[in-house]
């Protein structure tokens, strides 16, 4: 475990604690991933972190690692504590894990309409790499663009 903004701690992700995952997801994205994606992500043996305040879940991540690259698969803070620091943090705290490992990149794609997570990747160092046209639906059932990211791992991370 890791103290970050407002004492949060980040640990593994367990079965026992898809109940709250699963809360967060469906208040913080518009397309939700189901209860089985998770437990997929679980048995897999993808690194799954949970961020808790106070013993109360507020954030998760997944992220897959495939030889010497990691791809961040999802990141989601409950809506009261969004914009507090803590996707920066738990995202730092990846970076420097992947680092660690001897990881030389790190991928990820987000909804071109998320500006405020295209505004904290880039900002964290992920360049735009290409798009997928019509990716994610939308709540009303539209299409929207996921724009691809990449980042350089070893030292570039800020």
């Amino acid at each position: 475990m890791t103290d970050g903004p407002w004492s949060a701690r980040l640990r593994a992700l367990t079965s026992t604690d898809l109940e709250p995952v699963l809360a967060i997801e469906a208040a913080s994205q518009p397309t939700p991933w189901t209860l089985g994606n998770f437990r997929d992500c679980l048995h897999s043996g993808y690194r799954c972190q949970l961020a808790t305040v106070d013993g109360e879940p507020v954030a998760f991540m997944i992220l897959s690692s495939v030889l010497d690259e990691s791809h961040l698969l999802n990141i989601a803070v409950t809506p009261a504590w969004q914009r507090r620091g803590l996707a920066r943090w738990m995202l730092r705290r990846a970076l420097a894990e992947a680092d660690a490992a001897g990881h030389s990149l790190m991928f990820l794609e987000v909804r071109d309409g998320n500006r405020a997570a295209r505004r904290l990747y880039a900002e964290l160092g992920f360049v735009e790499t290409g798009r997928r046209k019509g990716y994610y639906r939308t709540r009303s059932e539209e299409r929207e663009d996921a724009v691809l990211m990449m980042m350089e791992i070893g030292g570039g991370h800020k």
